[in-house]
């Protein structure tokens, strides 16, 4: 057996003898020991969430606008994906006809001239 494991089952045990001893003696006492001890860790709980909701996400602002621009994506894309055109005889009779592809041209992107072609000769001086 692990280390560990024996500490953890000893600490288990003890605290289960000393439960039981406690309701049998005093239940009132435990019933305040266990309510005293709920009231503290949802106290520290809420101060723990006040304290890493500031600092957490960085400006509130930011947050706020990053929520708006999913929303705007997911609604831009939405209407593309989401149309579908209604069955009827002028849709299923005619050929489909194809959109032309257009091209857009990518604003970053820019092309350098090389000079694979030439053949510079460094070793002679002509």
């Amino acid at each position: 057996m692990n280390v560990r494991t024996v500490v953890v089952s000893v600490i288990t045990a003890l605290a289960a003898i000393g439960l039981v001893s406690m309701m049998i003696t005093s239940p009132g006492q435990l019933v305040q020991q266990i309510a005293f001890a709920v009231i503290t860790v949802a106290i520290v709980m809420f101060l723990l969430r006040l304290f890493m909701r500031n600092r957490t996400g960085g400006n509130r602002s930011e947050n706020r606008a990053y929520s708006k621009a999913v929303k705007q994506s997911k609604k831009r894309y939405a209407t593309k994906t989401g149309f579908k055109p209604k069955s009827s005889v002028a849709f299923t009779t005619g050929k489909p006809k194809k959109k032309a592809a257009r091209r857009k041209k990518a604003s970053h992107l820019t092309l350098i001239q090389g000079n694979k072609g030439k053949r510079s000769s460094r070793a002679s001086s002509e």
